[in-house]
């Protein structure tokens, strides 16, 4: 088990300092850094319960009580920045407050004598009961409660994911839904179990699963979609950037008038049609809007009213008009199908598919077949 530990450590080191050196960072490479870090501090305080060297380094063992709830905080925080278009927020830094408590009832072991270390240690503690019991308290409900709030992030993200974007095969963070279930599942057993192992066994796995995914991941509000505005109506957010709101989307306060309304409309319309904006795979709700040009809110309050959908279906309905326009033109018939997808402004076979049944009720083969017959 020790070499699992080790293991585990060096990977979230290896990946902290890529991180680190990456030439272009983000918020959320930061925030990550600062994960895996405390998350490798957290597999050594089990590695060094495991093989018994918590009596040699006891500072050391001391030191990593904290790491759990510190873990817990930056997986809340990386999801939170990786799916809102914000910079870093110095309140943010309040949700560390208890892991700094619980590293501070604990600073008088810091200045015991070595041998008085000892005696605390192979006691279990002894003296330090309540401070020990306070300290799981809190490592478990941190744990569960941040675990729940940065699920409650994703699913909302997620809802409101299609009227900004008409591709989301990258953004939509299934690998980050089911890391979190996991590790919520993790903790109401532990809550149960109370073992240390299945702490670090589980934060071992759980490093090497977010590190590979969280550095590969697309940054969805970096480069060139950083223009991208969240899609807010209301009356109480006016003034503010809207680079920096919330995701909901609410119409039920526009002041969008009629004729405002049905201009824009047209106007899309007429875009829509000359300079076929959803050719390019990534475009956005903010792109399209510039081409009009209006705020993005006022064009995704159009797209539902008057098209019925949101900005992803009608996007992506194009698309399909589109190649059903290229796969009935003669010159086509030696392309496959997936590169006139392509052509189309599609950016995966799994996007195409999905779209193509939901407009047609049938999948391209099953499609294709029929016209055959």
């Amino acid at each position: 088990m020790s070499y699992f530990f080790v293991t585990g450590i060096s990977i979230a080191l290896f990946l902290t300092v890529i991180l680190l050196t990456k030439k272009k960072k983000y918020t959320t490479d930061f925030i990550l850094a600062g994960l895996l870090f405390f998350a490798a501090q957290t597999i050594f305080h089990s590695f060094l319960l495991e093989t018994g060297l918590y009596l040699t380094c006891p500072d050391l063992f001391v030191l990593g009580f904290s790491s759990p709830i510190i873990v817990a905080v930056f997986l809340y925080l990386y999801t939170r920045y990786q799916t809102h278009n914000i910079q870093f927020q110095w309140r943010d830094l309040w949700h560390f407050v208890p892991a700094a408590i619980i590293f501070l009832i604990y600073t008088g072991f810091f200045f015991l004598s070595h041998t008085k270390k000892l005696t605390i240690m192979q006691s279990e503690g002894a003296g330090y009961e309540f401070e020990n019991l306070l300290r799981i308290s809190v490592i478990y409900i941190s744990g569960i409660i941040y675990s729940f709030f940065s699920l409650r992030i994703l699913f909302k993200y997620r809802r409101n994911i299609k009227n900004e974007f008409s591709n989301t095969e990258r953004i939509e963070f299934n690998w980050l839904v089911f890391l979190i279930i996991g590790i919520l599942t993790i903790w109401l057993i532990v809550l149960f179990e109370q073992s240390e192992k299945i702490i670090s066994t589980s934060s071992t796995i759980f490093v090497i699963l977010l590190g590979y995914f969280g550095i590969t991941q697309v940054n969805v509000f970096g480069s060139k979609v950083a223009t991208v505005s969240t899609v807010v109506l209301i009356d109480d957010e006016k003034g503010k950037d809207p680079d920096k709101l919330p995701h909901p989307v609410k119409y039920q306060y526009s002041n969008l008038s009629e004729d405002e309304s049905l201009q824009i409309h047209e106007q899309l319309l007429k875009i829509l049609e000359s300079e076929k904006p959803f050719l390019n795979p990534e475009l956005t709700l903010a792109e399209l809007a510039k081409l009009i040009p209006t705020h993005p809110n006022k064009l995704s309050e159009v797209i539902n009213k008057y098209e019925r959908k949101n900005f992803y279906d009608l996007i992506n309905e194009r698309r399909i008009q589109e190649f059903f326009r290229l796969l009935n033109m003669p010159e086509n018939k030696q392309y496959t199908i997936i590169s006139l997808a392509y052509d189309c402004g599609f950016n995966s076979k799994a996007s195409f598919n999905r779209n193509f049944k939901r407009y047609t009720g049938k999948t391209p083969s099953e499609y294709l077949n029929s016209q055959e017959q």
